[in-house]
């Protein structure tokens, strides 16, 4: 069985189980501390001998940004302060705890700016003056957009998870995995997790990831700049990271089973069937085992309602796994507290133990009960009941692949 960095942890033989815990605990290890400290609006900054603190309000604005030895600098006035001005390039003079900020930019901690100096912008201006005038015109146009963004509500990107678009692509950015634009898997698509720039060039090639992937309508760049987005400063082990942290079904951590094809991971007793812990090689869930199985002659849904459930007995179980999945995001407080009308989740917890002891003789009498228990679920209320029984449906016929 091949190990990923999700730290599966192999029991009595080679089962993939990856512990949530044990994956924090590696990613607490193999993250470098931010090099923002705990105040997020200085970096401290050295330039040969020189020790300073760069403001990032007045960095942002192009002032002088740099407070050292009871004066302020501009970066470049900084460089020649600390004596490394033959470099010509402040980027690479200028550290925050050892790292140049230079890779502070690449990683999007910080915005790339131009600190020219006046008179030499007028004589860039006299050799290329459409050039210079559409730099500045560009830089004036970011700053309008930063004002316009004043009035959006920054309570969205409060969240841990915000959801991202890139073209015609669609995921989950997870901020807890967040890192660079190439390192780290944040985003998780049906199918896979994805870096930033995984994800842009399956969506835009052409594109770049701080300016094409946007959540509530705003660029992940802008959110890095204003620190909605804390990227890790170097490398973290999460590269390999392919699985989920928490349990597919119950949306909950512990020490979870590791699908070999897809990122879903469950608790053993969470899927179904249950997992074998101590079973040996690759491990593929039901949803990939559906998946893969080859298409025998299609039935109608008749024909699949009245057959035993034996004989589908995966299907049934598939379809199962998908409801309880989505019965996490219902709300139950709606529901009339009595024996007859408990939550969601519950009522189908029940429908699980009938199928795992057999009690169910026909798919019809499994379908039945899982109806049964949106009708409860629901309380009567007609567009929710048909809501999702038409998902129930929907389901059905994916599933059971009818015709």
């Amino acid at each position: 069985m091949e190990k990923q960095n999700c730290k599966k942890r192999q029991l009595r033989g080679s089962s993939s189980l990856c512990t949530s815990e044990k994956k924090k605990q590696a990613k607490r290890q193999n993250c470098a501390k931010s090099s923002t400290g705990q105040n997020n609006s200085q970096l401290p900054v050295t330039c040969g001998s020189k020790e300073g603190l760069l403001h990032l309000k007045k960095y942002n604005n192009k002032q002088e940004c740099i407070f050292s030895e009871g004066q302020w600098f501009k970066p470049t006035e900084f460089e020649r302060f600390g004596m490394m001005d033959r470099n010509k390039k402040w980027k690479t003079s200028i550290l925050s705890n050892g790292i140049p900020l230079q890779k502070l930019i690449e990683d999007g901690f910080l915005t790339s700016k131009n600190f020219v100096k006046r008179k030499v912008q007028d004589a860039q201006k006299k050799e290329n003056p459409v050039g210079l005038e559409q730099q500045e015109s560009d830089e004036k146009e970011n700053q309008d957009d930063d004002d316009e963004d004043d009035d959006i509500d920054m309570s969205v990107f409060q969240r841990p998870t915000l959801p991202v678009t890139c073209g015609s692509g669609s995921g989950i950015l997870h901020k807890s995995r967040f890192a660079t634009g190439r390192c780290g898997r944040c985003i998780r698509t049906e199918n896979s997790w994805l870096s930033p720039w995984d994800f842009i060039r399956l969506n835009k090639p052409d594109g770049t990831w701080r300016k094409d992937i946007v959540t509530h309508g705003m660029p992940l760049g802008k959110l890095i700049r204003k620190r909605v987005l804390e990227p890790h400063t170097v490398d973290c082990d999460q590269e390999d990271l392919q699985n989920d942290d928490v349990c597919f079904v119950c949306d909950s951590e512990g020490d979870l089973v590791c699908c070999d094809e897809c990122p879903r991971a469950f608790h053993s007793h969470c899927h179904q069937p249950a997992v074998d812990e101590n079973s040996p090689g690759q491990w593929s869930c039901t949803f990939c085992v559906i998946k893969n199985m080859e298409d025998s002659s299609r039935k109608t849904q008749q024909d699949v309602l009245s057959s035993p459930v034996s004989q589908y007995t995966l299907h049934c179980q598939c379809l199962l796994l998908h409801l309880l999945h989505e019965s996490m995001t219902e709300p139950c407080t709606n529901v009339p507290r009595n024996s007859e009308n408990i939550c969601g989740p519950m009522m189908l917890g029940r429908v699980k133990l009938n199928l795992e002891s057999n009690d169910y003789q026909t798919v019809q009498k499994f379908v039945s009960d899982i109806e049964y228990v949106f009708h409860q679920w629901t309380s009567n209320r007609d567009n929710d009941f048909s809501r999702m029984t038409s998902r129930l449906k929907e389901l059905f016929e994916t599933i059971f692949r009818l015709l």
